[in-house]
């Protein structure tokens, strides 16, 4: 019951900061909301079933699958990183990366531009080899946070009138920081970067018959930061990042549904 409680005020007050912003007048319908689940499995977004089965509940959906890759270098050339098998269907592979969260968005049926913020816990592991002179891969386990706010545009709203879909683009900006983590260097969380990712998406919006629209792309992460701090000091007085370039991209696939 507190749940529900917790969430209704927080859609309540999303709810007038949006109307606030937009100045119009909104039904319900234009509004999309749900629990996210994120996964980096081929097989499926496992870690995300009981989540779809909570957002039929409340009747709204956000759900994204996400393939992601670390892309490490120095000085000498690319890094080893292994990222488990994206193909695997042991635990290790399905659970090697997932997450979960809110997105809460208004858009009016028939309207150019909407809006979104989210919020999300995330989770992922890998093993990869910092010291070229160790022959040895050194296991990374990192639970993070993120938040983040874009735009939604559906610049042929005619078209969704007339034919019931139309393309749409998506554009976002993400913050994502990294706490309590497992790895090399005193577990310490500062060896890691933090700071924002674009999020490009594109793809298209439906006009259901009952009232209700939704919505799949496919998106783009950028990241504008370095995946590990190259500034870190670790407990000896080395800087173990500080030859490292490293990126961590993502392709995710997203389903939303205004209720």
């Amino acid at each position: 019951m507190l749940i529900f409680m917790i969430t209704g005020k927080f859609k309540k007050g999303v709810v007038a900061l949006l109307l606030l912003i937009s100045g119009v007048t909104a039904s319900a319908g234009d509004f999309f909301f749900g629990l996210n689940a994120e996964g980096g499995n081929f097989w499926g977004n496992i870690p995300g079933i009981p989540v779809y089965f909570i957002n039929n509940f409340l009747g709204g959906s956000a759900l994204t699958t996400t393939y992601d890759w670390l892309r490490v270098s120095d000085s000498q050339g690319k890094i080893k990183v292994d990222q488990g098998n994206y193909f695997g269907f042991k635990a290790k592979d399905l659970f090697r990366q997932f997450g979960y969260g809110i997105t809460f968005g208004y858009q009016p049926r028939y309207s150019v531009i909407g809006v979104y913020v989210t919020g999300n816990y995330h989770f992922k592991q890998f093993k990869m080899q910092p010291n070229r002179s160790i022959d040895a891969m050194e296991k990374y386990r990192l639970p993070g946070w993120s938040a983040g706010i874009g735009i939604r545009l559906t610049p042929f709203q005619s078209m969704l009138e007339e034919k019931d879909w139309s393309p749409i683009v998506e554009v976002g900006s993400t913050y994502r920081q990294w706490f309590s983590v497992k790895a090399p260097y005193g577990n310490d969380a500062n060896q890691f970067g933090k700071g924002m990712t674009t999020r490009l998406s594109a793809g298209v919006r439906v006009a259901y018959k009952d009232g209700a629209t939704g919505s799949i792309t496919l998106g783009f992460d950028l990241p504008h930061y370095n995946f590990f701090n190259r500034d870190f000091e670790a407990p000896d007085g080395t800087h173990p990042y500080a030859d490292i370039k490293s990126k961590n991209y993502g392709v995710s696939l997203s389903f939303k549904t205004e209720f």
